[in-house]
């Protein structure tokens, strides 16, 4: 996303739903770095894959992922 010419970093919000902790990343690679596959509840492929745009959410019964943008 541009803004006033400037390129806004991603950002990967990671929302585990029981517990209700959440977590910020720059990358879905990120994710994997800290967090299991059973952690998360899915690979790094499906997850790609399924955050390939700005908005985009993935949610399961562990997590709600949301990718967007920082705004500064």
């Amino acid at each position: 996303m541009v803004i006033d010419g400037k390129q806004l970093p991603k950002v990967v919000h990671v929302h585990f739903i029981h517990g209700h902790a959440n977590y910020y990343f720059g990358s879905v690679h990120a994710i994997f770095k800290k967090f299991s596959i059973d952690d998360i509840g899915c690979c790094e492929g499906h997850l790609r894959a399924s955050l390939s745009t700005d908005g985009s959410k993935y949610l399961n019964d562990k997590v709600l992922i949301i990718r967007s943008h920082l705004l500064r």
